[in-house]
């Protein structure tokens, strides 16, 4: 502000003080005419003899004490230049710079090959990183002493940053390289900062090359990630596609970063037939396959086909422990979800595994992973939320219960689902439809009791009353034959669909719900 500044013979600054009070220190022998000062609003150092106000204090002064012959030499061989750093001090800002350069071109390559990192360093910013890096590298080379103090002061913020980071690293289960990595990094950064301030001696230097090279050492041991054989292997397999879609299904996977389709085939990981996608997460050691098959009989919901998914896992693994079953959203569909926990040799992996019931086909995703890793950004739950199915399956089946419901009045729309579950296609026409419950009805009819025969056959009479007489004697005939298993053509099929449909919508409600019940009744005994 208003005053001289003085720098003393170990490189520290005093000031600002007044004329009164450098005449003071000129003539108790503190200073000499050769001690660098800066003038008010000036930025270069001078020789204080050079003060035209000092000229006649300098011949009142005492002669300042002799400084040790290094300090002399140093201050013979290292003026200042214009930017207020000597020769030695500008060399060496210009040489952390250099370093904080090369360390911008390791993280460049880092974000150009993120899997060279170590995996408990996956979602780090590298790109920003080396940005940052490569501005106070470019910052130091201009050899300004303002940029000296604010690149110090920007790398002393950044060794305090770590810190946090550390922990976010440890609340992940982070316990090995990442954690030695970033202490590696701290170690570089905190010698950097401490290489920078104005005048150290080579004592300094010296102490603060140490942490330099030490830091750099483990930052390259503890950071990068060798390829080994198990990393090969996957490479091998992994197939380039980061989407599964499978239109017939209409059915999604969404790859994250991270994990990778395998190539059909693959040894990697133990699958049942019924898979269509195999994924692996090679960095955390993660493992997933996708099945999509036809629902067994007796499996009609989501927790029903979960029940079914586990109990294969369990055969694979005897120690599998079931946890926790919660809702899913699956796409358009509403699934179930199972997390469970089991131990390979030493190391205790988390399993998720997803159910859903898409109208005739069962949906499975089941993934495992080390529990340490497991909750990472992209770890499981990243891979659950890439599974959506679309529904295409159960539109097909409602509309095509609706339809039998509409076209045959015996049947409820539960039955018309029951019968459509029992046949291979999964989906009839309602002509099948009808013909398949008078099959159903009639392979029922000796568990009926008495009263049940008696009612049943009345309601028949009553169906059979309303059919034109031409008719009634070849719908009599039709349904005998389907009863005996014999042959029907398509054609005839649709015929006598259409004459009971319009029979049995002349019947009351409450005859015509009765006689559903039978239907419904022969329908399920067969499930």
């Amino acid at each position: 502000m208003g005053g001289f500044k003085v720098r003393l013979g170990d490189g520290s600054e005093i000031g600002p003080m007044d004329l009164a009070a450098l005449r003071t220190w000129l003539a108790q022998g503190l200073v000499d005419g050769t001690s660098p000062v800066m003038r008010p609003g000036s930025r270069k150092w001078v020789p204080l003899a050079t003060i035209p106000e000092l000229k006649g204090a300098l011949g009142a002064s005492r002669p300042k004490a002799a400084p040790r012959p290094s300090r002399v030499r140093r201050a013979e061989a290292e003026p200042a230049d214009v930017t207020g750093l000597t020769a030695a001090d500008s060399w060496r800002v210009r040489v952390v710079g250099a370093l904080l350069l090369v360390a911008a071109v390791a993280f460049g390559t880092l974000a150009w090959r993120p899997a060279h990192a170590a995996p408990g360093l996956d979602g780090a910013p590298w790109l920003q990183v080396a940005l940052g890096a490569l501005a106070l590298g470019l910052a130091l080379q201009l050899g300004w002493d303002l940029a000296r103090r604010v690149v110090q002061m920007l790398l002393l913020l950044v060794a305090f940053a770590l810190f946090p980071l550390a922990g976010i690293l440890i609340a992940q289960g982070e316990r090995g390289a990442g954690l030695l990595a970033v202490a590696s990094v701290w170690l570089f950064v905190s010698g950097l900062a401490a290489l920078l301030p104005r005048a150290l001696g080579w004592r300094g230097v010296a102490l603060a090359v140490l942490p330099v090279l030490a830091g750099a050492y483990g930052a390259v041991r503890f950071g990068l990630a060798p390829e080994n054989d198990a990393s090969r292997s996957v490479r091998e397999w992994v197939s380039p596609e980061r989407r599964f879609t499978d239109d017939a299904l209409g059915l999604t996977v969404e790859i994250p970063g991270g994990w990778h389709a395998l190539r059909p085939g693959n040894p990697l990981v133990a699958a049942p037939a019924e898979t269509r996608l195999t994924l692996v997460q090679p960095r955390h050691g993660g493992f997933a396959y996708l099945v999509a098959e036809p629902a067994p009989r007796g499996v009609a919901t989501a927790d029903q086909y979960l029940d079914r998914l586990y109990a294969g896992r369990a055969r694979q693994r005897p120690g599998l422990q079931p946890g926790e079953r919660s809702n899913a959203v699956l796409g358009s569909l509403t699934g179930r979800r199972l997390d469970s926990t089991w131990v390979d040799g030493t190391t205790r992996q988390r399993e998720v595994a997803l159910a859903g019931i898409d109208g005739w086909m069962g949906l499975g995703l089941v993934a495992w992973m080390p529990e340490a890793t497991a909750s990472r950004p992209d770890g499981l739950d990243s891979l659950v939320r890439g599974l959506a199915a679309r529904g295409l399956l159960a539109e097909r089946l409602r509309a095509a219960v609706e339809a039998a419901a509409e076209a045959v009045p015996h049947l409820s729309a539960p039955a018309a689902e029951q019968l459509m579950a029992q046949s291979e296609a999964r989906v009839l026409e309602p002509d099948q439809a009808f013909r398949r419950s008078l099959a159903a009805l009639a392979r029922a009819l000796p568990s009926l009791s008495a009263a049940e025969t008696r009612e049943l056959a009345s309601l028949t009479a009553a169906t059979y009353s309303t059919v034109p007489w031409k008719d009634r004697t070849r719908l009599a005939s039709y349904v005998e034959r389907v009863r005996k298993g014999d042959t029907t053509a398509a054609e005839e099929d649709r015929e006598m669909a259409a004459l009971m449909r319009e029979a049995e919508s002349r019947l009351t409600p409450v005859r015509r719900l009765r006689l559903q019940a039978y239907y419904e009744k022969a329908i399920r005994a067969e499930y």
